[in-house]
């Protein structure tokens, strides 16, 4: 870590509230050239709105900003721009009409002599940073196809291509898989090496370990230290620090679940799913049975999404193959013949997809139940605070006033919300795209508790994660995709990260 030049950033007293809610409390941050500094918290800690003070986004109510020795204020996403501050948000900022060469320079174009748009430079420069990130889709096509991990990259691409001295990095790697992570880590090794700093704020651990020089740990707003990485021993220490208390993570054998005990629930035979141009999935075969989880393993663009679409009546591709479940041949064609078939699907994009981001707790629960309540068609208001304050509590979902908005509630309760809407309709399958997203580790642990507890009273689930120790954890089986076809399926006595990564890179040999 560099010394002898002026610290980059310096956030000194820095306090902020939402309509009375402290959301920052006299908080203090630093950030030196050549360094990377990770945030550690829960969700709802304050690490956002804290880099968002920094990124321009909000106005502290409260406390100083030292920029390079400067005192300064930020009015505005531009003027951080202006100052070399570039972000990486962890909610993606882009706009679907736009190819990804647009979104890139969005606010920043190249220009030519003549002040027009230099569109040859600007795709060149887009798609060589891209490339380097592992970027597998069209530049050109707009972002609006594009799927999770992809529009990340587009995110990541916008921030470096401003040549930043001081990246904000805000759950970079919440949609990658290992493989496009691991050249994430490289670059970020390299740009520190140049002398930027980095924030890095994320929920994987294992990544502040292994890239940053810091870690500052706020909980409920307010900072309760700083500490050289190598001064905390090990994960479950530093999530100690982030909750109050000792906490024990959850180990292999009590996320251990039992395999299926009767016939498979789901057959997926032959499964091809396909386009005018090309087939997105290819001649995929796999079963499911009652109380089983069975993980989709690969990388960017290996299917992983689409099959979970396919089986779910959403898919924009051609179905092909045979689809067996519950005793007989199905092919859904829209959410609510699976919805009523006895599936439920927790989406990858919980803010697009997943929920009425305006409503509050109350109506994201009954978003698949409202059939379901005593005297329907009949909603008794009444008895509505009553039953979601019921339903918040099963699923562990914290809120600070029961009419609060879903989009306002942090993403680990979130996605607790989402997966407990569905589970109130008790289904017989259920489909998890990437589950634990963007939530930290306590919040996993709940969610990964809800999923035990399910499978134990009978729920079959097919769980799409780029997360390899996740899917060790709770699957029975792995099926393993690369570029749309299977490599291999694993039995849970053969699981091991080599092996997932071997046949995710498409290396089917035993060398």
């Amino acid at each position: 870590m560099t010394t002898t030049r002026a610290c980059l950033v310096r956030m000194t007293g820095i306090s902020m509230s939402f309509g009375g809610t402290q959301a920052l409390a006299s908080v203090d941050f630093n950030l030196e050239p050549g360094e990377i500094h990770a945030i550690a918290g829960e969700n709802g800690a304050g690490k956002s709105t804290l880099m968002k003070i920094l990124a321009g986004i909000y106005q502290p109510d409260r406390g100083q900003l030292v920029l390079r020795g400067e005192p300064s204020q930020i009015f505005g996403v531009a003027a951080a721009q202006a100052a070399g501050i570039a972000t990486i948000h962890q909610e993606l900022n882009l706009i679907d009409s736009l190819s990804a060469v647009e979104n890139v320079f969005l606010g920043k174009e190249l220009l030519t002599r003549w002040r027009l748009p230099d569109r040859p430079r600007m795709r060149s420069r887009a798609t060589t940073v891209l490339r380097s990130l592992g970027f597998p889709a069209d530049p050109q096509a707009p972002v609006g196809g594009l799927r999770m991990g992809e529009r990340q990259l587009v995110e990541i691409a916008k921030a470096l291509i401003a040549d930043a001295t001081v990246l904000i990095m805000d759950e970079p790697t919440s949609a990658l898989s290992d493989t496009e992570t691991q050249a994430l880590y490289v670059l970020c090794r390299r740009l520190r090496a140049q002398g930027i700093g980095i924030v890095l704020i994320t929920h994987r651990l294992e990544e502040m370990f292994l890239l940053a020089d810091r870690i500052s740990v706020l909980r409920d707003g307010r900072k309760i230290g700083t500490w050289a990485t190598s001064e905390i021993e090990s994960p479950s220490a530093l999530v100690s620090l982030m909750i109050g208390k000792k906490f024990s993570a959850l180990g292999e054998k009590e996320c251990a679940l039992p395999g299926p005990t009767v016939s498979p629930l789901l057959t997926v035979e032959h499964l091809t799913l396909a386009n005018t141009a090309r087939s997105v999935v290819d001649d995929i075969s796999f079963t499911v049975g009652a109380g089983e989880v069975v993980g989709l393993s690969g990388l960017l663009g290996a299917g992983k999404t689409e099959i979970l679409e396919a089986l779910f009546g959403i898919s924009p591709h051609r179905v092909e193959g045979r689809i067996h479940y519950q005793g007989k041949d199905v092919r859904f064609v829209q959410p609510c013949d699976a919805v009523e078939a006895g599936i439920g699907m927790v989406t990858e994009d919980r803010k697009r997809d997943g929920l009425l981001l305006e409503q509050d707790l109350e109506a994201n629960f009954l978003l698949p139940n409202l059939g379901q309540l005593p005297g329907y068609p009949l909603y008794r208001r009444r008895l509505a605070r009553a039953r979601t304050i019921a339903n918040a509590t099963t699923f562990n979902v914290r809120y600070k006033f029961i009419e609060q908005p879903s989009g306002t509630l942090s993403g680990g309760n979130q996605q607790k919300l989402i997966i407990g809407k569905w589970l109130l309709r008790q289904p017989r399958l259920l489909l998890l795209d990437e589950p634990t997203r963007g939530v930290d580790t306590a919040a996993k642990a709940e969610i990964y508790a809800l999923i035990r507890a399910a499978t134990h009273a009978g729920l079959a689930v097919l769980i799409a994660s780029a997360e390899i120790d996740e899917l060790m954890l709770l699957c029975d089986r792995i099926v393993v995709l690369c570029a749309g076809r299977a490599t291999g399926t694993l039995q849970r006595s053969e699981f091991s990260a080599n092996a997932l990564v071997r046949l995710a890179a498409g290396h089917t040999g035993t060398s």
